[in-house]
C-alpha cells in the first residue's frame, strides 16, 4: 500500500494476509501512522477521514487490505509531538515548605495532554519541566469516549492505562530527568493531579461508575500508590490529589491553591480550559464548582486546521488592512502546520469586528475574504488565513459550541451563587488553551464574564502548579478542606443550564 502523510511523504507498507481484515485506522496506527480516532473508532466522528481513490471515507470503517493507495489529511493525522503546556504561576505564599532529600516529580494528567515537572525537593529548585500528548487519544479525544472503550471491557481497560503509564508518562519522565541529567531511579516520590475520570485511568480502576447518572467513582479523596504497582520502572509513592466530584476533579483543586483564589476576596471565579473544562466560583458561603464538556476545540481537536500550540503552529492572528497577520507558538520547522485554539478565537474576533461573520457564527457571502472551497468532500464556505491553512463555518460553529459550554457553566455558577458577571473581583484563566488566550478577544465573543482587564490573571498550567505546591508543601490539607467547602453542580441536572447554553450561543459580551 502507498500512503501519502501531510508532510508530502510518501509510505510504502505490505498488507500481510492476517491484517487485511482489520480497519484501516488500526492498521496504521500498528505502522507508526496514528489517526485522529476521537470516537474510539466507533464510527461516530470524521477524525479518521483519509482520501481513497478520490472520495474521502471512514478509515475505522473500511479494512486495510481493501486499497492500494490512501492520503491522509492534516486533520485526520495524530501528531505524536504534539506538547501541551508545562508552564505555571503560583500565586500563593501562604504554605509552609517542607525541605527534605530527595526528588519530587509532579504530574498534571489532561485529557489530551500531560505535563511534568522535577524537583530538587532539598532546596524547593524546579530541575526541568515538560509536555506531551497523552497516548490515550487513540481511545477517544475525551473523557466519555474512554469510559465507552472501559466499559465495553467490564469496566477496567489495562489497555488505557498502559497507553498513560508506558506509552505516556514514562518516556515524559524519561525526557524530564535526561534534561535534569538525573537517573529516573532517583525520583522518591510524587503527586498526581488530574479530573477524575484521568485519574481512574491512572489507577488502572474501574470507569463504569461513570457511565450514568447518579455517577459512582471508585474514589474521589486523596490516595497513595507505588509506581511500580502502576507499571512503572522506578519504584516511589505516588500521591492523588483530592477531587470534588465524578467529572469537577483533582486538577481544579490543586490549581485552585497554587491560583490563590482561596486568599482572594469573594466572588471569584477560576476556568480551566481544556477538553473536559472545569470551573470554580468563590462565593460568600463557600465554593461551587461544576464541569462542562467543552470538548477537544480548545486544544485545537475537531478544527479543519485545528492543533496544539507548538512549533510551527499559529498561536494568535490578527486582521490588518485585510491581511492576516500571524504569530508562532514556537519557531518555524519548515512550514507552518496548524491553528491553535486561542488563535481560533483571535479570528472569531476579528472577523466579527470586520464583518466577515454576524453574531451568529454565518459568514457573509457578499465579503471578498469568504469563498466556497471543497473541504473532506464537502463545500463550506471558508476564510484563507496563511498558506493552506482556512477556518470554515463548520469550525466557527465547534468553537461556538464550545465556547457557550464554558459560559453557561460559569452563568449557571453565578446565577446559583445570585452573583453579576460584573461583580467578580478576579477570573483566573488556566489551561494551555488559556496560557494562549486573547482575553479581550475571549471577552468580546462572550467565552469569559466581561469585567475590567486588571481583574484577569492568565496562569499557565494550574494543575502542575498545584501538584508541585503539594509536592513541596502542607497544602495537601487544604485541597480537602476545599473539598469539603464545594458544591458539586452536575450541569445536566440544573434547569437554567440550558437556558443559559442557548443565550450564550451568539458571539456578543457577557455583563
Amino acid at each position: 500500500m502507498e500512503i501519502f502523510t501531510p508532510d508530502g511523504r510518501r509510505h510504502q507498507r505490505e498488507v500481510p494476509p492476517a491484517a487485511v481484515r482489520l480497519p484501516l485506522s488500526s492498521w496504521l496506527e500498528g505502522e507508526h501512522l496514528p489517526l485522529n480516532t476521537r470516537c474510539g473508532e466507533r464510527g461516530l466522528c470524521r477524525g479518521c477521514l483519509v482520501r481513497v481513490d478520490g472520495r474521502m471515507l471512514r478509515a475505522c470503517q473500511a479494512e486495510a487490505g481493501a486499497f492500494e493507495t490512501v492520503s491522509i489529511p492534516d486533520a485526520s493525522f495524530r501528531d505524536n509531538r504534539l506538547n501541551g503546556v508545562s508552564s505555571f504561576e503560583i500565586g500563593t505564599h501562604r504554605y509552609a515548605l517542607r525541605t527534605r532529600p530527595g526528588i519530587g516529580l509532579a504530574l498534571d494528567i489532561g485529557t489530551t495532554t500531560v505535563a511534568g515537572a522535577l524537583w530538587n525537593l532539598a532546596d524547593g529548585t524546579c530541575l526541568a519541566h515538560a509536555s506531551a500528548a497523552n497516548e490515550q487519544r487513540r481511545f477517544g479525544d475525551n473523557v466519555l469516549s474512554r469510559i465507552d472503550h472501559a466499559v465495553g471491557l467490564g469496566g477496567a481497560s489495562p489497555a488505557l492505562q498502559s497507553a498513560l503509564v508506558k506509552d505516556t508518562l514514562e518516556p515524559l519522565i524519561h525526557t524530564l530527568c535526561a534534561a535534569a541529567s538525573i537517573d529516573p531511579a532517583r525520583i522518591t516520590e510524587a503527586v498526581a493531579a488530574g479530573n477524575t475520570v484521568m485519574l481512574h485511568g491512572f489507577a488502572g480502576a474501574r470507569l463504569s461508575g461513570f457511565a450514568a447518572y447518579p455517577f459512582r467513582p471508585e474514589f474521589l479523596g486523596r490516595r497513595t500508590l507505588r509506581s511500580r504497582d502502576l507499571g512503572f520502572t522506578p519504584d516511589f509513592p505516588v500521591f492523588l490529589g483530592a477531587s470534588p466530584g465524578p467529572f469537577v476533579g483533582a486538577d481544579i483543586t490543586l490549581g485552585a491553591l497554587a491560583s490563590g483564589i482561596l486568599e482572594e476576596d469573594a466572588p471569584a471565579l477560576l476556568v480551566d480550559f481544556g477538553t473536559n473544562g472545569e470551573i470554580l466560583l468563590k462565593t460568600g458561603d463557600g465554593y461551587l464548582a461544576t464541569a462542562t464538556a467543552a470538548g477537544p476545540a480548545f486544544e485545537g481537536g475537531r478544527l479543519n486546521c485545528g492543533a496544539i500550540a507548538g512549533k510551527g503552529v499559529i498561536s494568535s492572528m490578527a486582521l490588518r488592512g485585510g491581511e492576516w497577520k500571524v504569530t508562532l507558538a514556537g519557531e518555524l520547522s519548515g512550514r507552518i502546520t496548524g491553528i491553535s485554539g486561542a488563535a481560533y478565537v483571535d479570528f472569531i474576533a476579528e472577523a466579527l469586528r470586520a464583518g466577515i461573520l454576524n453574531r451568529m457564527g454565518r459568514f457573509d457571502t457578499d465579503h471578498p475574504a469568504v469563498e466556497r472551497a471543497e473541504v473532506d468532500g464537502e463545500m463550506q464556505r471558508c476564510v484563507k488565513v496563511c498558506g493552506p491553512l482556512f477556518v470554515s463555518e463548520a469550525d466557527v460553529a465547534e468553537l461556538i459550541q464550545a465556547k457557550a459550554a464554558i459560559a453557561a457553566g460559569v452563568m449557571t455558577l453565578l446565577e446559583l451563587a445570585e452573583t453579576r458577571p460584573g461583580e467578580l473581583r478576579t477570573v483566573y484563566i488556566a489551561g494551555g488553551f488559556g496560557y494562549h488566550l486573547n482575553c479581550a478577544h475571549a471577552m468580546a465573543v462572550g467565552m469569559l464574564p466581561d469585567v475590567p482587564a486588571e481583574r484577569l490573571h492568565v496562569i499557565g498550567n494550574a494543575s502542575l502548579g498545584g501538584a508541585s505546591l503539594v509536592l513541596q508543601s502542607d497544602a495537601g490539607s487544604a485541597a480537602d478542606t476545599l473539598c469539603g467547602n464545594c458544591r458539586v453542580v452536575e450541569l445536566n441536572q440544573i434547569d437554567c443550564f440550558e437556558d443559559h447554553f442557548i443565550d450564550c450561543m451568539p458571539l456578543e459580551r457577557i455583563s
